[in-house]
């Protein structure tokens, strides 16, 4: 693998804009020619939540030469570890109505993957559940007013930054974390939530969060994240104008499995589709009491990233606890709504890790895939963009772009032809991540 001598911006590093650490790339062009690049504002340091999260972006209106400042785009209230967070971006434009979807996952103070609660977090009218410090449950009217689970008015209300008040005294905002000290005051259900915002100006302002949970979420599944990264808009078949988010979840043993929800009418609705594990022949060895639960873990299938191919098909490729150091791959003939075919890519190594696949436009026939990971089957480590010219079938083409630390990577053709990619590796003392953004040439990968 050649090495290729690139010029490389930090688009977010620890300290930047009042934040201890930034994390999670995500990045697209929009049909105007401007490049959004997505990152966690993680406050008060790098860990994943809990833990105080902001979504973030950055906008380049000449191909990554120059940036604007980073603007917050979602944010909740609090200042400590142990506030509500919204992490994982993940972007897509609807090319039709020139839309850009923002798509993310929102959690309440002191939760995180591993302690999500199962649940949607709303009540079959699509009211929020809410609870007070005693677990009494009550649902929030859209008016602000809440209610008993029975449909008693109470003397609680709420307001639209979700601070809660009982007879006009404010006590705190839904979102915190609960605290059974805290009397009078109402609580948001312990679960995973997916959001997503829009914007209408390519990126300059945003929407307020829209509640995805009660259109895709089920009541056994705990986590709901994203991608994340990038999600797609179908160009071709019966399904052409469907948008397209990677997403993956938890059950109730807290097994993952990836799937995407997609929308058929722009975004105003959205629905899940079935998961590669649903249809995957799984084969167990001897259980002990010991190893219980260790060989099923291996299926797990995790944060994800979908192209089209010309033909309509679509293909994910997953991140995966299988052990082989191999990305995954399925596919699906009906636009995300099943997947069969399961596979390894052994071609593709990687060391459990968030990877980036992209298509990149072609005028000669070809179906360019453009594919970036670490090169490693055990480390982060040795960050490589790869090239097929054949939708995936082989991979002839590798360049490395980072020999040290390469985390999370996210891909994008820009207006220019040139291929963007914001990626994670360390600062000096290896401890502290930072997103780089560089850009190269198709020539340049071929060498």
């Amino acid at each position: 693998m050649e090495k290729l001598s690139l010029k490389k911006v930090d688009l977010f590093a620890p300290g930047d804009n009042g934040s201890k650490a930034y994390r999670i790339p995500s990045l697209l062009t929009t049909k105007k020619g401007t490049v959004i690049a997505g990152n966690d504002a993680r406050i008060v340091n790098q860990r994943d939540n809990p833990n105080k999260i902001n979504i973030t972006i950055r906008r380049s209106f000449d191909n990554g030469e120059t940036w604007q400042p980073i603007q917050t785009v979602v944010e909740y209230p609090g200042n400590d570890i142990k506030s509500p967070a919204v992490i994982d971006s993940s972007l897509l434009q609807d090319e039709e109505t020139g839309t850009i979807w923002l798509l993310f996952s929102h959690t309440p103070g002191g939760v995180g993957l591993w302690n999500s609660g199962p649940g949607i977090g709303f009540d079959e009218k699509g009211r929020r559940n809410l609870h007070d410090s005693e677990m009494k449950r009550y649902v929030l009217e859209a008016d602000g007013t809440v209610l008993t689970r029975e449909g008693e008015p109470t003397d609680y209300t709420v307001n639209e930054k979700g601070f809660s008040s009982k007879k006009g005294i404010e006590s705190g905002h839904i979102y915190e974390i609960f605290d059974e000290m805290k009397a009078d005051h109402l609580f948001e259900q312990n679960t995973c939530y997916l959001q997503i915002v829009k914007s209408e100006d390519d990126g300059a302002t945003w929407s307020q969060p829209i509640e995805l949970n009660p259109q895709v979420k089920a009541e056994w599944m705990q986590f709901l994240g994203t991608g994340p990264g990038v999600g797609i808009q179908l160009k071709h078949g019966e399904h052409a104008g469907r948008l397209v988010f990677p997403i993956y979840y938890s059950n109730l043993a807290r097994m993952m499995s990836c799937a995407v929800i997609y929308s058929d009418d722009n975004g105003k609705t959205w629905q899940m589709g079935d998961s590669p594990n649903d249809n995957r022949e799984i084969k167990l060895t001897t259980e002990s009491a010991q190893a219980l639960g260790a060989n099923a873990r291996k299926y797990e299938l995790t944060e994800s990233q979908v192209i089209e191919l010309d033909s309509g098909k679509l293909v994910l490729y997953m991140r995966n606890h299988y052990g082989n150091g191999q990305i995954a791959r399925a596919t699906s003939e009906d636009g995300g709504q099943t997947w069969d075919g399961f596979e390894f890519v052994e071609e593709l190594i990687n060391p459990v890790c968030q990877i980036s696949v992209i298509r990149y436009p072609s005028q000669t026939g070809q179906e360019l895939i453009l594919f970036s990971g670490p090169a490693s089957t055990d480390k982060r480590e040795n960050g490589v963009i790869r090239l097929s010219e054949d939708g995936g079938k082989t991979w002839p083409y590798a360049l490395t772009i980072e020999e040290g630390d390469f985390v999370y990577s996210c891909l994008t053709v820009m207006a220019n032809g040139e291929i963007g990619i914001l990626y994670e590796t360390t600062i000096e003392d290896r401890e502290s991540i930072r997103s780089v953004f560089t850009s190269l040439t198709l020539e340049d990968i071929k060498g």
